[in-house]
């Protein structure tokens, strides 16, 4: 239940203010977290006897900077967030930070013997730890100066803000986003709501291997819904109970991305089809030249046999004309 996973704190709006929330008066309310059930509490009375976290102002919270782009809220810091643990066996507290302090936990899922849920408790302030939350010289006020009047039972609402998660799967690097789920519960002077609130788990199993199989998974937790009763307070000092439950309804996602194989097989594939084209260009090619040097070669051919062919002609001619002055010569020398 830490900043990690459900980070969470509490508010009151009065509905003189138009219901805007103005963090929590610590002097008129107390604000506690149990990992029993709460009617055990409220039949028992006795805080001392059960392992408890007790809330305080919202100042200086360790460990929020991955969610802090969420609180974007004035009244913040006068909120009520887990200040303190109390350890039941050593009848001590621990404050946030401190080595011995641990945070409450949801687990396993409702349908396991073992499962681990968490109440928080709106109730009236108690002298015995005011001190503890706003420090020496601080008293309750009492309850009346609510306003509470038989003409005016409904006087505004408490407040439970807590992150949630939605599912971002193209989003390789952060695949859950955070928000802030609120959750509204009536203040009332003869009722008391609690708030079932039920969250299911949620992985997302991405195999990031560039050769090899390997995966990581992401989880978070995913709200589903908001059960609500309400009972008459009657001599109960309790204003509200939120109850946070972890279902047995898994959403599960798996991611794959090509590996080094898959991109060399889609490489070799391209290769193949590259050299499949360059066959039929390259085929193209040698036909045409094959054309080309024929029609060369048959035009070297022609040209030869009519040069040739000239040649002969005149060497006849020069022949016969030779064969002519001879004759000639010849009779002039007999006559």
């Amino acid at each position: 239940m830490n900043a990690s996973s459900l980070f969470h704190f509490i508010s009151v709006a009065y509905k003189e203010n138009n219901f805007i929330s103005d963090g929590i008066d610590f002097s008129l309310f107390r604000i506690i977290g149990l990992e029993d059930y709460f009617e055990y509490y409220l039949n028992d009375n006795n805080l001392s006897n059960y392992n408890h976290w007790l809330y305080g102002k919202c100042i200086n919270i360790i460990n929020i900077e991955e969610i802090k782009h969420l609180i974007q809220f004035d009244f913040f810091e006068r909120s009520a967030c887990i200040r303190k643990y109390f350890n039941k066996e050593e009848q001590k507290y621990y404050d946030v930070g401190d080595s011995k302090f641990r945070w409450p936990v949801i687990a396993h899922g409702t349908y396991n013997e073992k499962f681990k849920f968490y109440n928080i408790i709106a109730e009236k302030c108690e002298e015995s730890t005011i001190n503890l939350i706003l420090g020496e010289g601080y008293h309750c006020k009492n309850i009346s100066e609510l306003g509470f009047n038989q003409n005016f039972t409904f006087y505004g609402e408490i407040t439970l803000q807590i992150v949630n998660h939605y599912e971002e799967i193209s989003n390789y690097i952060n695949p859950y986003i955070k928000y802030l789920e609120r959750v509204a519960s009536v203040l009332s002077s003869n009722l008391y709501s609690v708030n079932h609130l039920n969250f299911n788990p949620s992985i997302i199993k991405t195999y990031n291997g560039l050769i090899s199989n390997s995966f990581k998974e992401n989880s978070a937790p995913i709200f589903e819904r908001n059960d609500v009763y309400s009972f008459h307070r009657e001599d109960k000092d309790v204003f509200s109970v939120f109850i946070i439950w972890l279902k047995n309804k898994l959403y599960k996602n798996e991611r794959t991305y090509r590996k080094l194989q898959d991109v060399i097989s889609n490489v070799g594939g391209i290769y193949q089809s590259i050299t499949i084209i360059a066959v039929y260009i390259n085929t193209l090619y040698n036909k045409f030249i094959i054309l080309s040097d024929t029609e060369v070669l048959l035009h070297s051919f022609i040209h030869s046999e009519k040069h040739n062919h000239d040649y002969k002609k005149k060497e006849n001619k020069n022949q016969k004309i030779q064969k002519l002055k001879e004759l000639d010569n010849d009779k002039k020398r007999i006559m």
